[in-house]
């Protein structure tokens, strides 16, 4: 008898575990593509691991004008760094950041004035992931026109989040 409820049991047991609380974003805080003919597009940027044990170098944005990229839900916005994002022209400000294999860095803005009928794409330059006992202490990042290779805003050096602090706390033993 315990193991036919326990057989029966299993199947709801299990199904309770999996589902995960997954909340959707409001579509009003992702970014939608402009409607107009005349637009300008940006995306980021990949440099393919040098060896096995590391992985690729990617700088990608996670937000346009204050609203998310949008992403499948089994995404991370770093799977977006292919995405070709088409913009109004005009004043933009971006949320981009650096991510290779565990490592990353904070999200930093970046702002520039995208014109007619051109194609942005992020640019970086870091030392995160770049030899075995590197610093892993920065990434400068920056936007360039992909026709003329030109920087079209300031570099902004980002850098990767401060280690977690460690605490402990003494343990009294009284005998």
């Amino acid at each position: 008898m315990k193991w036919t409820v326990l057989v029966c049991a299993l199947p709801l047991l299990t199904a309770c575990i999996s589902m995960k609380n997954v909340k959707e974003l409001p579509s009003e805080l992702i970014y939608k593509p402009p409607v107009s003919d005349v637009s300008a597009t940006i995306m980021g940027k990949m440099e393919p691991r040098h060896t096995k044990l590391v992985g690729d170098r990617i700088a990608y944005i996670m937000e346009i004008d204050g609203k998310r990229v949008p992403k499948d839900k089994k995404e991370s916005y770093s799977d977006t760094w292919d995405n070709v994002y088409p913009l109004t022209i005009g004043e933009h400000t971006m949320t981009v950041t650096y991510r290779m294999a565990g490592h990353y860095t904070k999200p930093t803005k970046l702002s520039f004035t995208a014109e007619a009928n051109r194609n942005y794409q992020l640019d970086f330059v870091t030392d995160i992931g770049t030899a075995w006992f590197s610093g892993d202490s920065y990434a400068d990042i920056w936007i360039k026109d992909k026709a003329t290779g030109q920087p079209v805003t300031e570099v902004v050096r980002t850098a990767p989040p401060p280690a977690p602090r460690t605490i402990s706390y003494p343990i009294i033993i009284n005998n």
